[in-house]
């Protein structure tokens, strides 16, 4: 068994296994109490496989919501300055249909953004989930 697992070692330091040839190896140093290097490389992989990282879950929500509120904040800054009184300042709209059509316009581009935060998020959902899926699989 030993010249087996030497290589099946050969190979996987040179990229070469398949995941049954890496499974016999992992149950190898599970089972097999020599404390080489092979094997505190291959228990330190088993040790970082159980533990689970919920701040990178946590960031992304963290995130998703200070890009909202960003959002909303700039929104509500571009709806005062266009609401804004006349003799103040001298680019209000004095007009109503036009001052909709501008707050409009605002609002629009504000929905964009948010749009666009929600798109990013749901980029890092799938990302989360391709990783979650990649620590099963090992």
């Amino acid at each position: 068994m030993g010249s087996q697992i030497d290589k099946l070692l050969e190979k996987y330091w040179n990229g070469e296994t398949s995941l049954e040839e890496e499974k016999v190896l992992k149950a190898h140093f599970k089972s097999n109490p020599a404390l080489t290097n092979e094997g505190h490389y291959f228990r330190y992989l088993s040790k970082e496989k159980s533990v689970k990282y919920e701040g990178v879950k946590n960031s992304s929500k963290k995130r998703a919501w200070i890009s909202a509120a960003a959002t909303i904040t700039i929104g509500i800054i571009t709806a005062a300055l266009v609401f804004n009184d006349a003799n103040k300042d001298p680019f209000a709209i004095e007009d109503p249909e036009k001052a909709f059509e501008a707050t409009k316009n605002a609002l629009m581009m504000i929905s964009g953004e948010l749009q666009e935060g929600q798109n990013h998020t749901l980029e890092l959902t799938k990302f989360n989930k391709a990783k979650e899926e990649l620590q099963e699989d090992s």
